[in-house]
């Protein structure tokens, strides 16, 4: 195939302003007509020559497209295959549901350059009225916002329509429940009282602020008791079926130093683990893990739930769930005055905003003895 292209400009009166377009030519029909596709709407030259060249290498290598003809399903689908590799098996699975069974069955049949605004508010408003909790929706949303996203920097829609919605769902995020320092002590205190297994995942969790699925993959060569720190490089599936290595994202891989009480109870935990592997005898089957059955194999997110609950009851303090001792631990380090890139760290967030959104709450408290602090250090004398 002969595929050529010019790029030129263009006075759009309306609104005042020159802008660029590329015609890129694919050769000569049947008839020995030119096969010609243009594309308007680019803001700058280099622009409009960067798509043209994209496209050009598109067509030589026989997979060009012209934008009318190809339909968001198609879209949607390769950009998933393409973004899939970054993603976990759990964010996978519920990004292929979202697609299955609410995008493209809805707006897999538009072609892209043909969506609108009016078409994507529809689709939001269709999905309230199935009933799907808010949250659910803002996760669906994202998904398409994100392929549009993809779709507009790669030249192949003028604009992401979806950014411009105006019944954009919101996340609303439930009031966060945690414990003060008391509250954990009184927890900690009866779970030790009733020798409980897996009080070691309950103390890791307020230790260190792991998650759920970090705790049930951490294993004993990943953990150095005589620094005190704890590198977080293998997790258990959701479904406790699967240990897998590397961690829900890159900023998730950390270590985490760890205080001199969990370096003692990790040591006499240790010991106890060396009994049960004697005892279990050609039965026990080491995976290494720190948190385990009595025979070795992994203990399940449903297991350890269900000891949490239990203990819940027990300690007849208000509820919160396992993740909130996550939650739990950087509210007392912040409270405390740890710095929130420290403690973003520690949670193995993907960047400090995110502990400053997720945590906000707590610094209107922290507001009043910053005031506090500077008056003691310029005023009192």
């Amino acid at each position: 195939m002969t595929v050529a292209g010019y790029v030129g400009k263009y006075f759009v009166k309306k609104e005042n302003k020159e802008l660029y377009f590329y015609t890129l030519t694919l050769g000569k029909d049947s008839n020995g007509k030119r096969i010609q596709i243009r594309k308007r709407g680019f803001k700058s030259e280099r622009e409009a020559k960067r798509a043209l060249r994209e496209a050009q290498v598109q067509a030589d290598k026989g997979s060009y497209c012209e934008p009318s003809k190809l339909t968001y399903g198609e879209f949607l689908i390769e950009w998933f295959r393409g973004k899939s590799s970054n993603y976990g098996t759990q964010t996978i699975k519920s990004t292929e549901s979202y697609i299955r069974l609410h995008i493209k069955p809805q707006l897999g049949q538009y072609p892209l350059a043909k969506l609108n605004i009016i078409i994507i508010e529809r689709f939001v408003n269709d999905l309230r009225e199935k009933g799907l909790a808010e949250g659910t929706i803002k996760r669906i949303f994202n998904v398409v916002t994100a392929s549009l996203n993809s779709a507009e920097r790669k030249d192949v829609i003028a604009r992401n329509v979806a950014s411009r919605i105006d019944n954009k769902p919101k996340d609303k995020r439930k009031d966060m429940q945690i414990w003060n320092a008391n509250e954990v002590r009184h927890f900690l205190h009866t779970i030790r009282k009733e020798e409980v297994r897996y009080y070691e995942a309950f103390h890791l969790a307020l230790a260190t602020g792991m998650r759920q699925g970090e705790i049930l993959g951490l294993r004993w060569r990943d953990v150095d008791l005589e620094r005190g720190v704890i590198s977080v490089r293998q997790t258990l599936s959701h479904d406790g079926k699967e240990l897998r290595a590397g961690a829900k994202t890159t900023t998730s891989i950390r270590t985490i130093s760890f205080d001199v009480d969990t370096i003692q109870m990790l040591e006499k935990w240790m010991r106890r683990q060396q009994q049960e592997k004697d005892d279990a005898g050609a039965m026990y089957i080491n995976h290494d893990l720190v948190i385990c059955t009595t025979v070795g194999t992994p203990t399940t997110p449903r297991n350890l739930s269900r000891t949490w609950y239990n203990m819940l009851k027990k300690s007849e303090l208000h509820p919160i769930t396992f993740h909130d001792l996550r939650h739990t631990h950087a509210s007392l380090l912040l409270k405390n005055n740890v710095h929130p890139k420290i403690v973003s760290e520690r949670l193995g967030h993907a960047s400090i905003q995110i502990t400053l959104d997720l945590y906000s709450h707590l610094f209107p408290n922290m507001q009043e003895g910053a005031a506090h602090l500077i008056g003691e250090q310029l005023f009192r004398t």
